[in-house]
């Protein structure tokens, strides 16, 4: 019998940006500003479960677009 890995979903993190959040069985269990405090979120609801912890960036790196920049001119203007 052949055993398929399937990559697990995360949620939708994005509410979450700039936070720690605690994952457990790919769900959010807690929320907090340092990793210590999402973990304490997380195991006063799953106090059983060691969660992942995950930090949300405020931006993705991927999503910026490089923006065009005039040439600088390192020569100073003549008087």
């Amino acid at each position: 019998m052949k055993t398929e890995h399937r990559q697990p979903t995360l949620p939708d993190l994005d509410p979450y940006a700039g936070r720690w959040v605690a994952l457990v069985r790919g769900r959010v269990t807690g929320v907090g500003w340092t990793a210590q405090e999402a973990r304490r979120a997380a195991k006063r609801n799953r106090a059983k479960d060691e969660p992942c912890l995950v930090f949300v960036p405020l931006v993705e790196v991927d999503d910026i677009e490089p923006q065009e920049r005039e040439p600088i001119d390192d020569d100073p203007p003549s008087a």
